[in-house]
């Protein structure tokens, strides 16, 4: 199983660049970077780690599949594309998310603490 290549490439596709742009960005070899992808080679751990560092990511994601962001202070971007996977992941949809977030509005029973003004449609 490529699965290290699979989340690799999957990590690529999600920030929208090309091989080429995340070996320049990695300082590797975009042809080898492709290898790896692909299963057809093994990635040293020093790829792995710069993989991990340049999306902000903790390198057990390579292994394990989940991701643990790094804090480097940027994390409200960090955190939205993890719950944006997370969501993908578990089929929620926004209106699902929204109904939640009500129905924790209603729980909390504070017009004070109200999370949906945050998440209200303005359309």
């Amino acid at each position: 199983m490529n699965y290290i290549g699979e989340r690799i490439k999957d990590l690529r596709l999600k920030h929208g660049m090309t091989l080429k742009e995340l070996g320049d960005a990695i300082e590797f070899n975009y042809s080898n970077l492709s290898k790896i992808e692909r299963g057809n080679r093994k990635p040293a751990i020093e790829v792995l780690e710069s993989l991990s560092k340049y999306f902000k990511i903790d390198i057990s994601y390579f292994f394990n599949g989940h991701i643990r962001l790094h804090n480097d202070g940027k994390t409200d971007d960090n955190q939205l594309i993890y719950l944006t996977e997370e969501m993908k992941r578990k089929n929620i949809s926004l209106e699902e998310l929204k109904e939640m977030i009500r129905e924790l509005d209603q729980s909390k029973n504070s017009g004070s603490n109200n999370y949906m003004n945050k998440f209200s449609d303005n359309d």
